[in-house]
């Protein structure tokens, strides 16, 4: 399972979020409608512990809003060191070894897309979807 995040012009319906907003990662073409982001379950708690999660802290929220959320976000992750991060972070299976699933590298970099197309966008809104 994944967070299906939306940051979109406030006057597009839902039902056609599908159809004209961006996928992260892509070429911009419908960029003026909205842009779609996923990532992993598996790394909600980490998510959670900089208020950050994408369906409780985010969701409902404007570009303006969540800009300023993730940038606190981002300042306190930034303080400190990664390698305690991914140790604590970093998804496991039952035996404890890591899988493919996502990583505190690959969610520090969504949120850094997420946080500058916010900043771009400051009046769309933004719904997980998921």
């Amino acid at each position: 399972m994944s967070y299906d995040l939306y940051v979109v012009r406030p006057d597009i319906p839902e039902d056609f979020w599908d159809y004209v907003c961006d996928r992260d990662h892509e070429e911009r073409s419908y960029d003026q409608y909205g842009r779609y982001f996923n990532y992993t379950y598996n790394l909600g708690p980490f998510f959670a512990a900089y208020h950050v999660r994408p369906s409780t802290d985010l969701d409902g929220k404007t570009g303006r809003e969540c800009a300023e959320l993730i940038r606190q976000a981002l300042m306190s992750i930034y303080l400190q060191p990664l390698h305690e991060l991914r140790s604590e972070y970093n998804p496991r299976d039952e035996n404890g070894e890591l899988v493919d699933w996502g990583s505190v590298d690959g969610a520090i970099k969504w949120l850094e897309r997420i946080h500058d197309y916010c900043r771009e966008h400051p009046d769309y809104v933004v719904k997980e979807r998921s």
